[in-house]
């Protein structure tokens, strides 16, 4: 049994400053130590190569045929309030939604979201979404070219999936500016909060970091998306995790670029009385790097108010996974807890917290094959019982995520060779 230490991280709070931080250019340069660049070679070899379209699963839960170009690897999950399952599965050209009955073993005929073609541009970072209310409205957005080389679509169903709204594009610059990184929650009333990266204020593209925009959507009429900003200074290339606190209000955590080129981790929380974010640092790794790691992080709150988080890092002061909680609404988290096997390149975690359950997943490579392992605690995160591996691939796979329903909890994780797998845990 892991059992976590019970002293905080004491380094004050850092609160981002939008005005000072300069921003910067997208995409990877110089990744700053040998160790470093090799590592995330052979982490994209295994993990996030795009090329994945047009593909026939030899094996596996579910058989891709029936798609027009064999479905894709980046697909995204999630449970209806019937406990049914909807996927958003993303081809060359056109993004689908279909779902499942029983559990993964089978899905319906997909549905067609964006009638007219478009080359959509996912990746394991920058993701289609999907969710679904208490009503039964299914919200989906997804990356694909449009006026700019990226943007972000969005497109709603109010006939359990049998069509779908014309897809729009959520910037109100979308002809100015790139968007990307899209992140899909829904509150108790089942209002839709997005967020994502946007390129529409660098004017010094010298500097580093992307600005982070988010609009709700209600699902009364028409959506006009009103944009609003929250921070700059985000790495250009990683994802961001979202949560809805026991407030109803979304609170974020991302990588920020910091002062001195160091990226770590801090959190952001909206405000329902529409002042400025609250924004503060939360990990102090020191990773200074001149480029995106294309590497998020993780986040979920449970019932009792807990946050707790999982992240990446290749600081001076610790490298590889680690988890933390805080029991004050993220103000101060437990000492860092190393997971993985650091010489199998552990990597992409997510977390999810029922109560005092918590559970953990990722991925580790060994050169051979791609495993998916899995790590329990029944006491908050304060203890953890050894790490397990639940399943394996032997081609591409995509990242792992964490679903539940009344049944039980599942990962949901896709692969090539094996294809799509939604696997319960004890």
């Amino acid at each position: 049994m892991i059992t976590m230490p019970d002293y905080p991280i004491t380094e004050s709070t850092v609160r981002i400053n939008r005005k000072t931080i300069a921003r910067g250019f997208l995409g990877c340069l110089s990744l700053g130590s040998s160790r470093l660049l090799n590592y995330l070679l052979l982490l994209g070899a295994m993990a996030f190569s795009t090329a994945s379209y047009g593909y026939h699963p030899k094996a596996g839960t579910t058989d891709y045929t029936h798609y027009p170009q064999g479905g894709g690897l980046f697909v995204t999950a999630a449970f209806g309030p019937d406990d049914r399952l909807w996927r958003v599965v993303p081809e060359k050209w056109h993004v689908y939604v279909d779902y499942s009955t029983d559990l993964g073993k089978t899905f319906s005929a997909p549905v067609r979201i964006n009638k007219k073609s478009q080359r959509i541009k996912v990746s394991g970072e920058n993701r289609p979404g999907i969710a679904v209310d208490r009503s039964g409205r299914i919200s989906v957005i997804y990356p694909a070219e449009g006026t700019q080389p990226i943007a972000l679509y969005f497109s709603t169903s109010t006939d359990n999936g049998r069509s779908f709204s014309i897809p729009k594009p959520l910037s109100d610059k979308a002809s100015e500016a790139n968007f990307f990184q899209g992140r899909l929650v829904l509150n108790a009333s089942g209002q839709a909060h997005i967020f994502w990266l946007d390129e529409r204020d660098r004017t010094d593209w010298r500097q580093p970091g992307n600005a982070i925009y988010y609009t709700t959507v209600d699902g009364q009429g028409s959506p006009d998306f009103i944009n609003q900003k929250l921070s700059d200074t985000l790495c250009e290339c990683c994802r961001i995790a979202a949560a809805i606190d026991n407030d109803g209000q979304p609170v974020l955590f991302a990588r920020f670029i910091y002062p001195g080129g160091i990226r770590d981790h801090g959190l952001l929380r909206t405000r329902a009385d529409g002042r400025e974010p609250l924004s503060w640092r939360v990990t102090f790794d020191q990773w200074e790097i001149k480029g995106c790691p294309e590497h998020g992080p993780a986040l979920s709150i449970s019932t009792d108010g807990r946050y707790h988080i999982a992240w990446f890092t290749q600081g001076s002061v610790r490298q590889g996974l680690f988890y933390a909680y805080s029991s004050d609404r993220g103000q101060n988290f437990s000492y860092p807890l190393p997971f993985g096997t650091p010489e199998k390149l552990p990597s992409h975690p997510d977390i999810m917290a029922r109560g005092k359950h918590v559970i953990l997943t990722w991925t580790e490579y060994d050169g051979a094959k791609t495993q998916l392992l899995m790590m329990q605690s029944t006491d908050g995160g304060q203890t953890w019982l050894p790490a397990r591996s639940i399943a394996e691939s032997t081609n591409r796979s995509d990242f792992p995520f964490l679903l539940s329903n009344a049944r039980g909890i599942f990962v949901s994780w896709n692969s090539k060779s094996e294809g799509y797998r939604l696997i319960p845990l004890d």
